[in-house]
This record gives C-alpha cells, structure tokens and sequence, in this order.
C-alpha cells in the first residue's frame, strides 16, 4: 500500500469534536448523491419513454411496409392489391434476417354506426396466424379475438375513443358500411374487445378485424392483402439497413421477371417520423441534464475539497516539515476525495434505482395521456448506462480534483502550522 493511501485511509472525515460529518464531507457527498440520482432517473425516464412509444408506433405501424405501387405489364390487375406469391415470399425473406416475420394485413376504410352516433375507423384485418401481442396488451375490456376460428371472423376490437363515441361495450353488436368503388357494403360486427392504449391518432382511427373477413369483403384470394408487415428486426439502424435491401431485392425481382409488381418498401421512421423526432429531442434534453448534473457535482468537489484543505492546513504543515513533497500530499487528498466521491455513488446508485424500481412496479407518478401518450411515466433500466454513468462521474471527479489539490503547493511549512 503506498504511502497516500495509507494516509488518505487514516485521515478523519468527521468535525473537530468527532461527531458527525465535517461540512466539507456532507457538501461533497450530498452532491454527488443528488448528481447521480437526477441522472439516473433522466436516463431511465428517456429510455423509458422511447421504448413505450417505439412499442406503440410499431404496434400500428410495422417497422417495414410492403405495399404495390401499380401493376407492370398487366393493368387488368388494381395495383393497390398485394398478392403473395410463392416467388415474392421467397424473394421477401431472402432479404430479411433471421428473427424477422413477415405478414399478410389488409386495411380497409369504413363507417360504424349505431342508432344515435357513428365513426369513421380503419379495419386493420389480421392473419388468423398473427397473435398481436400488442393489441392483447392493450385490451381493457373483452377479449382478442382468436381469427383461426371461424366463428370470429366478424369479430373487431375497437378502440375505447371509438367505443365511447358510439356507446358502445364488449360483446354490442354494431353495423359496419365498406365502400368497394361506389358501392356500400355493410356488415353485422360484434365487439369481441376494447383497447386503449392512449395513443390518440391511432386509437381514434383504428380498428381490427378478421383478414379473411376484409377478402370476402373485396372479393379477393387468400393470398391478397393491401401490404405486407414486416417486423422482428432488433433495432433502428436494422429496420434502416433492411428496408433498403429489401427494396434493392424487390426492385432486382421486377427487372428479372421474378414479380411483374412494383413493390416500394415503407420504413416506420418515415411514416410515424413525428413520433421519432419527438423522442430525438428527449435525447438533447438528457444531454443538457448530464452536463448540467456534471457542472454541479464538479462544483460541489471542487467546494468541499477546498473546505477539507483548509481544515487540515495544519496536517499539510507537519507533512512538508518531516520531508513529504507536494505531488504526493496532492494525491492524498484526491483520494480523500474519490472516498466521497464512493460514498456519494452508493448512496445516488441506491437512492436513483430505488425510485426507478419502484415507480417501475407501482407507476406512482402519472402522466397525462392527451400530452404525453401515456398515463404514468415510463422508467427502463439499462445497465450499461449505469455503469457508464458511474465510470463518468468518477472520472469527471479526477480531472476537476486536480487544480483545487494544487493549492496545496502554496503553503509553506511554517504558515502552515501557525495556522489557525
């Protein structure tokens, strides 16, 4: 052990009477524990929030949309109609990795009315393949529907804006107009369920229903739809990196021959790109929080150093007489200080997480859903921004402890212990 430590470790951090904390002590630790904590909640707020609503764009929209842009070479076929084929399946998963699923949906304008009200919705129709864990999360009253039974194929979920506009619960029975062309085609639904999930635009609009259900209603095969989602892809810069060789492979197979459609490829950052821009401008704000939590810890220690300094400039006297040089009385008292530093990093880390963790579990501090599309704040923890911020904070208290240490090189040893 050298010499600094074994000082540093010897060295007390209490008032002259021995009780308590000196006042260095407790505006060092304090602020370090308070910098870390307003932190950590940052981070995992932020985190938190792009999760919940990356989860919920994506729940409406698919990371990537495949949808037909016109018919070439056959203009007896209505160019908006994707047909699944064998050859585009195969050519659609060649350019997708592992992970990723692909799915037939069709989406259909129409009206639901009641006796006394009536909605304008879309009716997004689901593969009787397709679980849509998202909707099943979301539903607040009912059930989702099980779409490989034939007796739900005229089963909808609908929103709770629709359902209350309409007047309508789980299990009413409820008239739906499609318009194919300029004829009205209407249906008797059964609300199998009511979602919510307090994202307004979408929930205000959205529907879903039998894909099966919204083929008879056009007159179309099994195989066609009006797009194909694709979703699975880990990440941003995956949904970015595959939407572009998909649509390079979707182009390829149209000069080959292998398709005889137009397919463009729709990417979730551009169609939802209102969204994505709002949480881009969380991340400025957490960069403004961290440096600002930075400035403030850096302060407090540069502070509570100086006040440590003064209160052992007697101590500095005695070590310069009996021979120790200023370097090393330097990095003793940057070790006193890094022991703040710890101290304040376990009280932050247990403090921060604690309030992460339990607004995690109970959701204590609400939101409202109109402004932020969520009705508690959203907290995530990602341990690597822990340990990241931890690994800042001490590193930061290195570099701001150095010229605070350095007025020990002007005390001499005399003035020193004459001080008082």
């Amino acid at each position: 052990m050298s010499i600094e430590f074994f000082i540093a470790r010897r060295m007390q951090l209490t008032t002259a009477s021995g009780r308590g904390s000196s006042t260095g002590v407790v505006i060092a630790v304090a602020g370090i524990a308070l910098a870390l904590v307003v932190m950590l909640v940052s981070v995992s707020v932020v985190l938190g929030f792009k999760c919940q609503i990356r989860e919920k764009v994506m729940g409406f929209d698919a990371q990537l949309t495949v949808v037909a842009q016109k018919t070439y070479g056959n203009d007896s076929v209505d160019g908006t109609v994707v047909k699944l084929t064998p050859q585009l399946r195969s050519l659609i998963q060649s350019a997708l990795p592992e992970g990723a699923k692909l799915s037939l949906v069709s989406r259909r304008p129409g009206i639901l009315k009641t006796d006394s009200a009536f909605a304008g919705i879309v009716v997004k129709g689901l593969a009787s393949d397709d679980d849509s864990p998202f909707m099943r999360s979301n539903i607040v009253a009912g059930v989702m529907p099980d779409y490989a039974v034939d007796s739900t194929m005229y089963h909808v979920v609908i929103s709770a804006t629709a359902a209350s506009r309409l007047g309508l619960a789980s299990g009413d029975r409820v008239n739906a107009y499609f318009f194919n062309g300029d004829v009205p085609r209407a249906r008797r639904l059964t609300v199998a369920g009511i979602y919510d999930t307090h994202f307004g635009e979408y929930d205000a609009l959205y529907a879903f229903g039998s894909l099966e259900m919204l083929q008879r209603l056009n007159g179309e095969d099994a195989d066609c739809g009006s797009a194909i989602e694709i979703s699975g892809l880990p990440d941003d810069d995956a949904i970015d990196r595959v939407g572009r060789e998909l649509a390079d492979a979707l182009l390829q197979g149209l000069y080959s021959g292998s398709i005889d459609t137009l397919y463009t490829v729709e990417n979730v950052h551009d169609t939802a790109a209102l969204y994505f821009n709002w949480l881009a401008l969380l991340d400025t704000n957490v960069v403004v929080i961290l440096i600002l939590m930075a400035l403030v810890s850096g302060f407090t220690l540069v502070s509570s150093l100086f006040i440590i300094i003064l209160e052992r400039v007697g101590m500095i006297g005695i070590l310069k007489a009996i021979g120790a040089g200023n370097r090393m009385i330097e990095r003793t008292f940057i070790i006193v200080a890094e022991r703040l530093v710890a101290r304040g990093l376990i009280i932050g880390n247990i403090v921060g997480l604690g309030v992460v963790f339990i607004q995690r579990a109970w959701h204590l501090l609400p939101l409202d859903p109109e402004a932020y599309y969520l009705d508690y704040v959203p907290v995530e923890i990602n341990w690597w921004w822990v340990a990241g911020l931890n690994v800042a904070v001490v590193v930061i208290a290195a570099l701001v402890l150095i010229l605070p240490s350095r007025i020990i090189a002007t005390l001499s040893p005399a003035s020193s212990m004459r001080y008082e």
